[in-house]
Order: structure tokens, then sequence, then C-alpha cells
């Protein structure tokens, strides 16, 4: 294959993936919000998808997909500060609305704390492979 052959499937391949992931997602949501299945009948999905797109985005930043050098840190405590909130806003709604013991004040920081915690080990390793792949990058120039 050319450089052009490689360029299509490269973009085919990336579309199809994230169609495939956007449909898990619905399907997820479908199966928590609209049949209301407990937690543990679709976790395992969850997982997967969790850690697949974990992957996913740090194999993006250290091959140079993601340009992060072009981001300043108050662009990067931005999208910490969005993933914590938006991961809060979701626990929050999950226990509290949409079933019907809700959790306590206690519960919720216990969560909040954890939804802090793995969101910060998530985004120090992507800063940390964004700077390998820009190492790599760079060792590849010379």
């Amino acid at each position: 294959m050319d450089e052009r052959n490689k360029q299509i499937a490269l973009k085919v391949i990336a579309i199809m993936y994230f169609l495939t992931y956007f449909a898990i997602v619905g399907i997820l949501l479908y199966r928590q919000f609209v049949l209301g299945q407990e937690l543990s009948e679709y976790e395992d999905i969850g997982i997967i998808l969790t850690i697949n797109s974990l992957f996913l985005i740090s194999a993006l930043l250290y091959f140079g997909a993601i340009p992060i050098r072009r981001l300043k840190v108050k662009s990067i405590i931005l999208i910490y500060v969005v993933l914590v909130v938006s991961g809060s806003l979701f626990t929050y709604a999950n226990y509290n609305i949409f079933q019907s013991p809700g959790l306590s004040y206690k519960q919720l920081f216990d969560k909040f704390i954890i939804i802090v915690t793995i969101t910060g080990i998530i985004m120090g390793f992507w800063i940390l492979l964004s700077i390998l792949g820009k190492k790599r990058l760079d060792k590849e120039l010379e």
C-alpha cells in the first residue's frame, strides 16, 4: 500500500472504531436508564470500554495524533476540571435521580474523591505518554 491508501484505510478504521465506541456507550446508557438494569449486569462492558478508551487516547497522544504540546497548562487544568465536573454530575444523577434510595452526602463525597483521583491518574498518564511521544518524535527527527 502506498501512503495515500494507508491514510484512507486509517481514516476508515478510525471512523468505524468511533461508531462502534459510541454504539456501545449508547447500549450501556439504554440498558441503565431505559431497561433499568443493575450496574452489575453490564459493568464488565463498561470496564472494557473505559480501558479501551484509555489506551486509544494514550496511543493517539504517544504517536502524535493529538498535538498536546500546543495545549497550555491552563487548558490541561480546564480539561481536568471539565472531566471531574461531568463525572460528578453523571454520578449524582445516576445515584440520586435515577435510583430510588439516593446516596447520602458522605457517600457522594466518597464517590467525588474517587472521581478526582482516577481522573488525575488518567490525566497524568496521558501527559506522561504525550511527553514520551514527543521525545520519540524528536529522536526520530534527529
